[in-house]
């Protein structure tokens, strides 16, 4: 096969099963149909990696040369007219605003005659980036919808009050991969932003799966701003309509944007932040975590959000050395100083993973507005390890949540002796956040490298950034392992709760783990033979070398990754512990952990985690964070405006 017929295979098959399961109430038929779709797909998207083979990009159109003609209208129509369906329903008045908002321009580009035909052969792109972003999707995306027939079953029997609605779930699953592969593979601006707005309202749907009054309004906040978003993208699309090859992707990030193409730069890269929920939009992916983990894993971790940084790794070239590449940059330098502050101080694992995620993608933008080659490198390295990673600990933490009835750190005492099979992978997950390639080895030192190079305050600015807030990652890292690192004697029973873990959650979290320690290994080739290549060909830079590891600190880094949780399996095999009492202050304590104090007074010891209770106003410094990369935002929009 051809790949622009794997392509078209790609966004079709997923959106097809998503029809097929909205149909399915059996549950052993609808559990094959997601497992035999998850392994095509999966299939699908190697093929067509291996099908690219590894030219720098290539353009293609819709089978049989057929034309998009008002096909993109007529989605935008009905995408409008479930929005305000759901709006009415819950008397919402913003999201249908944002929505008709969207539809006028539509309408008003195809009916004035404003919106030029498109060469029908450029409608899409795939080059190496793409490629990265089709298996990142393609790989975890069926690994997550395959762990998530056991997760949703556990969850449901944990929570019996929330109507089952499972069959809905896993169609909405399938119809964003979809969209996704879409998404990541147009070059055409107005087919782009179509499926921009279908993981728009499958995201909005998702997170509003339990149907409550809390859910509905995070999901109601998560739609609106990515409408808001997604009005961007459709104002940016009205300044390129003037322009000549204006709404073709690959020819507006050619070379740095000068002129009337920087306010459509400046609108598109809006567009960007708001998905991939940089400050001030953050708030909607924090509210994202309530939707059940399996959710959080495919669109808040390993996709979703990465759509909005992918477009914004698109843009970099156009936005290379100029102002508003500056100032995008530092919306994403900033909220990663400022969500690693209000991550140290919060309990719950799962909102710690969220504000990680924010951060990581925040470097990623920051990566992007500066527009360099390395720093190219250092966005894509992110998004690849990040999204293996940050997944395999979003599935992790559902699996604990629904076997201890607990998503707070401080109930993760004597997890490792608890289940420590569970322990090993999630360890596994923290050291491929945590050590490496992504964190400080590499990545963010090559990063700070390429900021050092930034001239002037901006540079300096950014160097400390990075510095000061990697060092509070280590912090909240720091104190999970804590956590999950204790032990001490279980009974037979808390023994026993490690084996109510299905099958399908040990299968694909087993195989994310083992793809962060295959990436870990391989993070050499990976550089050489595809983030490099794709780097040197966005910026039509000289050859260079952007990573060189010797074959001993490879072995190092391997063997870092793999101690923590070699722990795990060593506290498997052996499940006997010493233990023994501990004196404070000289004063005895019994096992129920009460000593004797001062004047006959009794105090109980608690082994507690910092989280700078009475330091740090957790509330205050994401307010604050909000404010003030809102304010360098507006300067970047206003910027382009009167800079030309």
């Amino acid at each position: 096969m051809s790949l622009p017929s794997i392509v078209f295979a790609l966004v079709v098959l997923p959106a097809v099963l998503g029809g097929i399961l909205s149909l399915l109430t059996r549950a052993s038929l609808r559990n094959a149909i997601v497992v035999i779709g998850g392994v095509l797909v999966a299939v699908a998207s190697v093929v067509s990696v291996v099908a690219f083979g590894g030219a720098d990009g290539t353009f293609f159109g819709l089978p049989g040369n057929v034309t998009l003609g008002q096909s993109l209208l007529v989605v935008d129509v009905g995408l409008t007219a479930l929005v305000v369906a759901f709006a009415v329903k819950h008397r919402r008045i913003l999201a249908p605003i944002l929505a008709l908002a969207q539809l006028g321009i539509a309408v008003y580009l195809e009916v004035a005659g404003r919106l030029p035909e498109p060469d029908p052969q450029r409608l899409f792109w795939v080059d190496r980036l793409s490629m990265v972003m089709i298996l990142v999707i393609g790989l975890i995306g069926p690994l997550i919808c395959i762990n998530a027939i056991g997760y949703m079953r556990a969850y449901h029997r944990s929570n019996p009050m929330i109507e089952g609605r499972r069959t809905v779930f896993f169609s909405l699953l399938f119809v964003f991969l979809a969209a996704m592969f879409g998404l990541v593979v147009s070059n055409y601006l107005p087919l782009m932003l179509v499926f921009w707005e279908i993981t728009t309202i499958c995201s909005f749907l998702l997170i509003g799966y339990t149907r409550t009054d809390e859910t509905i309004g995070y999901a109601f906040r998560a739609l609106n701003m990515n409408l808001l978003g997604g009005l961007g993208f459709g104002l940016a699309i009205v300044l390129l309509s003037n322009q000549p090859g204006g709404l073709d992707l690959a020819l507006l990030t050619h070379s740095p944007a000068a002129g009337a193409l920087l306010p459509a730069v400046a609108l598109l890269a809006f567009a960007g932040i708001t998905k991939s929920a940089q400050m001030p939009f953050s708030s909607w992916l924090i509210g994202a975590m309530y939707a059940p983990s399996p959710t959080s894993a495919l669109l808040h971790s390993s996709t979703m959000v990465k759509a909005g940084v992918f477009l914004l790794l698109r843009l970099s070239p156009a936005m290379s050395g100029s102002t508003v590449g500056y100032l995008v940059a530092f919306v994403g330098l900033l909220t990663f100083l400022f969500v690693s502050l209000v991550a140290v101080t919060e309990q719950n694992t799962k909102k710690v993973l969220a504000y990680s995620t924010i951060g990581s993608l925040g470097l990623i933008v920051g990566c992007a507005g500066i527009g360099t080659p390395e720093l190219a490198w250092v966005g894509v390295m992110i998004i690849i390890f990040h999204a293996l990673a940050k997944s395999l600990l979003f599935l992790m933490v559902g699996t604990i949540e629904n076997r201890l009835y607990t998503k707070n750190m401080e109930n993760f005492d004597a997890l490792l002796s608890l289940m420590p099979r569970v322990s090993a992978l999630f360890l596994i997950g923290i050291s491929g956040m945590f050590i490496a390639p992504f964190g400080i080895a590499i990545a963010k030192w090559t990063a700070i490298r390429a900021f050092l190079a930034v001239p002037g305050p901006a540079g300096a600015a950014m160097i400390l950034i990075m510095a000061f807030g990697s060092s509070l990652t280590i912090f909240y890292w720091g104190k999970l392992l804590i956590k999950v690192l204790s032990a001490r004697r279980q009974s037979d029973y808390e023994r026993s709760i490690e084996n109510r873990v299905s099958r399908y959650e040990w299968f694909t979290e087993g195989l994310l783990a083992l793809g962060v320690l295959a990436a870990t290994a391989c993070v050499g080739l990976i550089s050489d033979h595809v983030v490099g290549p794709y780097a040197l060909a966005a910026f039509s830079a000289t050859p260079r070398v952007f990573l060189a590891i010797d074959p001993a600190i490879l072995l190092v880094m391997l063997s870092a990754t793999l101690l923590l949780p070699l722990i795990g399996v060593i506290s498997w095999l052996s499940p006997t512990y010493d233990q023994a009492d501990f004196y404070a202050s000289g004063r005895s304590a019994n096992v129920g952990h009460v000593m004797g104090a001062a004047l006959g007074g009794i105090k109980r010891v608690t082994l507690r985690n910092y989280y700078l209770d009475g330091v740090i106003n957790g509330g205050l410094v994401f307010r604050a964070g909000t404010v003030a990369c809102g304010a360098v935002l507006a300067a970047m929009v206003a910027t382009s405006m009167v800079i030309r």
